[in-house]
C-alpha cells in the first residue's frame, strides 16, 4: 500500500487511485492523479528520504532539513493562506492538506479537468499581473509558518553553495566577498511582502481567458516582489530576449503592481514601494548569479543579461 493512502482514508470515502503523473524532487515523493468520493483530483504526496541523491546538492544535515522544512511551508500556506488569495492570484484549489509526522498528503482539484494547462511563454504578461496582485495583496503580511527570508536560494540557505565560491584575484569583482552585502540590501528593504520564491513557468497554470493559477509553495515567504520577477524572467526568457523585453516587462509589473496596491492597500505609498523594489533589479540578480556560480557554474541561466546586472551592481557599490 502507498504510504499516503492511510493519510486519505480518514478524509475520503472513496478513493481511486490511478496514473502517477511525476516524482517530486530527488525522491521526496510523487505527483498522482485519483478520484477522491468522486472528484478528479492530484495528490502531492511527500515522504522525504534519509538520504538525498542529487548530483549537484552535496547530502548533509542542514540540506535535508532545508528540504523538509520547505515541505512544512507549503502544507501550511494551502492549509492556512492560499484560500484567502485575491481573485487575480489565486492557487491550485487545495481540497485538503494533511499531515502525519514527516507524511502529507496535498489534496488538489485537477485544474486540466476545469480548463487550465500548464502555462506557456504566451502567458508572460498574465503571469506578470498575477504576481503583482499577489505581491500587492500580501504587503506586509506576517509570514507565521511560511520562511521568513522567501526564496530557495539565498544566501543563510546555502551555505555549501556559498563555501564552493573561488575568491577572485580582482576584489572589486568578486561576487563572493559581496554576497554578505547583497543580501543585506535585499533584506534590508523596507516594504516586504510575501514571494512566491520559485515563481518559474512551471508553477503556473492558465485557461484560454488567460486566468492564472499559481503552485509549488514550497519557497514562499517574506521579501521584495522584485525577486519574484526576476527568477521569473529566467525561467522563460532567453537571453537577446532579456536585453530585448526585459525593461518593458518591468514597466507592465509596475504598472500593475501599483494598481494592484492601491485596490488592498489603498494608504500605501504605491509609488514609493515600486521605486525602492525596481532600484533592487540588479541585486536580485547579482544574488541569484552568486547561488548559480556556488551550484552549478556552467548553467544556461548566466548569461550576458545577467552579467550586465551584476556588473550594475558591482559599479554602484565599490
Amino acid at each position: 500500500m502507498a504510504f499516503y493512502i492511510p493519510l486519505l482514508q480518514p478524509h475520503f470515502k472513496h478513493i481511486e487511485i490511478g496514473d502517477t503523473l511525476t516524482s517530486l524532487w530527488s525522491g521526496c515523493g510523487s505527483i498522482v492523479q485519483c478520484q477522491l468520493d468522486d472528484e478528479a483530483c492530484v495528490i502531492k504526496a511527500i515522504k522525504i528520504p534519509s538520504y538525498i541523491n542529487h548530483p549537484k546538492i552535496k547530502q548533509s544535515e542542514f540540506a535535508l532539513k532545508r528540504k523538509q522544512h520547505s515541505y512544512s511551508v507549503e502544507y501550511t500556506f494551502y492549509k492556512l493562506y492560499s484560500q484567502h488569495l485575491p481573485v487575480h492570484a489565486q492557487s491550485i484549489e487545495c481540497i485538503s492538506a494533511i499531515n502525519k509526522d514527516d507524511e502529507y498528503a496535498l489534496v488538489f482539484k485537477d485544474f486540466t479537468k476545469h480548463g487550465f494547462t500548464q502555462a506557456k511563454s504566451e502567458h508572460i504578461k498574465a503571469i506578470l499581473k498575477w504576481l503583482a496582485h499577489f505581491h500587492a495583496f500580501n504587503l506586509n503580511k506576517p509570514v507565521d509558518g511560511l520562511w521568513r527570508q522567501g526564496n530557495y536560494w539565498h544566501l543563510s540557505t546555502r551555505p555549501d553553495e556559498f563555501n564552493k565560491l573561488k575568491t577572485s584575484a580582482n576584489e572589486k569583482s568578486d561576487i563572493k566577498n559581496f554576497a554578505h552585502k547583497i543580501d543585506e540590501e535585499l533584506q534590508s528593504c523596507a516594504y516586504k511582502t510575501l514571494i512566491h520564491g520559485d515563481a518559474k513557468l512551471a508553477n503556473f497554470a492558465a485557461n484560454e481567458r488567460d486566468k492564472i493559477l499559481g503552485y509549488d509553495f514550497q519557497y514562499i515567504g517574506a521579501g521584495s516582489g522584485i525577486i519574484d520577477v526576476m527568477y521569473f524572467m529566467t525561467s522563460c526568457l532567453s537571453d537577446a530576449q532579456l536585453h530585448e523585453w526585459a525593461e518593458d516587462y518591468l514597466v507592465y509589473y509596475f504598472d500593475n503592481l501599483k494598481a494592484a496596491i492601491n485596490i488592498y492597500h489603498p494608504t500605501a505609498p504605491a509609488g514609493k514601494i515600486a521605486d525602492d523594489w525596481l532600484v533592487l533589479w540588479p541585486a536580485a540578480w547579482a544574488d541569484f548569479y552568486r547561488f548559480l556560480v556556488g551550484w552549478s557554474p556552467e548553467h544556461q541561466k548566466i548569461n550576458s543579461y545577467m552579467l550586465k546586472q551584476v556588473n550594475n551592481w558591482l559599479a554602484a557599490n565599490i
